[in-house]
């Protein structure tokens, strides 16, 4: 995972449900793969911004209050948004629903109380995820999020939470194992 990311970030405001960020219509059978869900990310409510993502033109997405919020916990609006090329999502403040399944699924977040209204869209932000510092290379301007905790970090650095559990089990069963097969 990296932890040094600068793009153009694209700005969203306060609530933005998880069925803003991929509408219903494209849940399907195959609803965890990133690649076919790339053109939900925000179809309904920014119809240009797939196609935007996707050619390179923006890489975060800064937001309100509430992000990935209306009481559903699906995984789909974080595969769309890695789909499209997001790496980074920075927000007010975040569902907790949408915060957890984040993690659990690689997508790196931060809570950055305040900086949906000091960012445009189109500014270039250089992000680490280490120490939560956020430079707004267009205006200038300095924030610091709530740093991810170190367990947080290590799912994501995992490439979430199904192989950092994967791992643990099978670090546990080497260390236990009285007779490892040689």
């Amino acid at each position: 995972m990296e932890t040094q990311i600068t793009g153009s970030a694209f700005v969203v405001g306060d609530d933005v449900k998880a069925l803003d960020i991929m509408p219903v219509r494209f849940k399907s059978s195959n609803a965890l793969d990133s690649q076919s869900l790339a053109l939900a990310s925000f179809a309904d409510m920014y119809p240009e911004f797939a196609a935007a993502a996707l050619a390179g033109q923006y890489q975060i997405v800064v937001a309100g209050k509430n992000f990935g919020g209306g009481g559903k916990s699906i995984e789909g609006p974080i595969f769309a948004l890695r789909g499209s090329g997001i790496r980074v999502v920075i927000a007010d403040s975040f569902a907790r629903y949408f915060l957890r399944n984040a993690i659990n699924n690689a997508l790196p977040i931060l809570v950055c109380p305040g900086i949906s209204t000091s960012v445009s869209s189109g500014h270039r932000l250089n992000v680490d995820l280490r120490s939560a510092a956020i430079v707004d290379q267009t205006s200038g301007a300095t924030f610091t999020a709530t740093p991810l905790s170190a367990s947080a970090l290590e799912i994501m650095a995992s490439g979430g939470l199904v192989p950092y559990a994967k791992r643990k089990i099978a670090d546990r069963q080497q260390h236990t194992d009285p007779d490892p097969p040689m």
